[in-house]
């Protein structure tokens, strides 16, 4: 593998499955040669053709409507005993329901 595709695999592969990990952290647990990984970063990036480093030009689409019904996100009960539910719906008259049997 030429030594430019194996770096845009690595870097690729490390920002696909990083997990919270540092790059220094993510290359010694792939066995991966951190010290050159950067040195070949640093000239990398300076070879770049000057067509991949322009800008992208980005379209802006319209706004979507604001929702007009109210629904339940998250709803969390705790009973006397300590036990808990949590309740996520859409449909806000299943809910009142459930509470005014749990009531």
């Amino acid at each position: 593998m030429e030594t430019r595709e194996y770096f845009e695999k690595v870097m690729q592969d490390y920002n696909q499955n990083r997990n919270g990990r540092s790059l220094r952290k993510y290359c010694k647990d792939e066995a991966v040669d951190y010290n050159w990984l950067m040195e070949f970063k640093k000239t990398y990036s300076a070879s770049k053709p000057v067509e991949q480093q322009s800008f992208i030009s980005l379209s802006l689409e319209e706004e979507t409507p604001k929702q007009m019904t109210w629904e339940v996100k998250v709803l969390q009960l705790q009973s006397p005993d300590g036990d808990s539910i949590e309740i996520k719906s859409n449909n806000l008259y299943a809910v009142s329901e459930l509470l005014r049997k749990l009531s």
